[in-house]
């Protein structure tokens, strides 16, 4: 089966597709109302069409904690929008967007948009933008908060997926704040790696995944690959050792949202991800590609689900163009694996939906593999893939 899907992942991966791109413009600042409780929206009324209202929950978040954003739609001229969001910039105009939707109809009855993230410390500003008729409009008020550091020991359950809402709760996840991984939490093996759950050579992989080069420091996962010859049980050399987490002995899934923050490698050669194998003993392929990233080319991600229906083998490949480099700085990585799809979210934004979705349990895996079709070179002795935290929450 391996052999297989690697096959025709590689044929589904020539698909050329364009990521979608906002471009959103600006609008008038305004005050702060009072403090609300988390969950419920601090309205303000702006009295204008079709925006009616706009509000957060939280007006003095920590990055611990999820923000729910609102706004209230009404127009007596119905109309329906190619996209709306709300657009969330940082100091520097980073882009924070959330929300998003497609295709979203406003009429003369009353409608309510929501979307939900977490930001890191910092000055941020948002509004409410759509696009229609070949432009982007922005609906006025501009709003601004502060989001401050997270305290000592942040409890996770508070959390929520970036872009997907509210109505979650959290079932697993490492903020990775410890001196050391887990290892009653997350096993180095799976049931995806054929060389004794440790390599895998016929996926086009040069390394050999072991606890060892799995560390935690200053809060963050650190997954080190480096140029180290050991030998399999099986008999076999590797050249390369890396590492490799799975959740498969205390969490699995069907359905649900996974989420990571991660710092992706710099020096071409290497192959990280974060997905989905189905749980152990299943003998139906089901995986999910939250990311695949190939550091050779720090400008694309694959974005994949491949499942098993009807005793057919269904894979659902897409390479996304992305317009910032993820090994210069953190970004967030989320699936929202649902029984009528799966949706795929990069820093809270929604960037695909796939109609392939989950067939039976699966495990959360992260990795930092080496890839044998575009190697490191030579000289290249090491390298690491760094993960602050990992998330999975489910549908109450």
């Amino acid at each position: 089966m391996l052999a297989t899907y690697t096959q025709r992942r590689r044929r589904a991966r020539r698909r050329v597709l364009l990521a979608l791109a906002l471009g959103l413009e600006t609008a008038a600042c305004i005050g702060l109302a009072q403090a609300t409780p988390a969950g419920t929206i601090d309205y303000e009324t702006v009295g204008a069409a079709p925006l009616r209202a706009i509000g957060r929950d939280l007006q003095s978040p920590d990055a611990s904690q999820s923000v729910l954003f609102g706004a209230r739609l009404q127009s007596a001229q119905p109309a329906t929008y190619d996209q709306i969001v709300f657009a969330v910039r940082d100091a520097q105009d980073r882009s924070f967007d959330l929300g998003h939707q497609s295709n979203y109809s406003v009429g003369a009855s009353e409608r309510e948009l929501t979307g939900s993230g977490q930001f890191p410390p910092g000055q941020y500003r948002y509004w409410l933008s759509y696009y229609a008729g070949g432009r982007w409009t922005s609906l006025a008020p501009e709003r601004s908060f502060t989001v401050s550091a997270a305290a000592p020991g942040g409890d996770p359950a508070s959390t929520r997926p970036l872009g997907a809402g509210s109505n979650w709760v959290y079932k697993f996840g490492d903020e990775f704040n410890a001196s050391a991984v887990d290892w009653n939490k997350w096993a180095d093996n799976s049931s995806a790696e054929s060389d004794n759950g440790h390599g895998n050579p016929g996926n086009q992989q040069l390394e050999w995944n072991q606890a060892a080069n799995c560390s935690v420091a200053g809060g963050s996962l650190r997954m080190l690959a480096k140029r180290e010859r050991v030998r399999s049980p099986s008999g076999r050399t590797y050249d390369w050792t890396s590492c490799l987490l799975s959740s498969h002995k205390r969490y699995n899934f069907r359905y649900g949202f996974i989420e990571a923050r991660m710092k992706l490698p710099a020096l071409p050669g290497f192959w990280p991800a974060f997905w989905t194998f189905q749980a152990p003993g299943a003998q139906q392929w089901n995986e999910t590609d939250v990311f695949e990233y190939y550091s050779d080319n720090k400008r694309r991600l694959y974005l994949n689900q491949y499942v098993v229906r009807n005793g057919a083998e269904e894979l659902d490949a897409y390479p996304l163009d992305i317009d910032f480099d993820p090994s210069a700085g953190w970004h967030v990585y989320g699936a929202d694996i649902a029984p009528d799809a799966t949706r795929f979210y990069i820093d809270g934004k929604l960037v695909r939906t796939t109609r392939n979705a989950s067939q039976i349990d699966s495990s959360i895996l992260v990795d930092h593999f080496v890839y044998s079709v575009k190697p490191p070179a030579a000289s290249t002795q090491s390298e690491t893939t760094y993960v602050d935290y990992i998330r999975a929450w489910q549908r109450p």
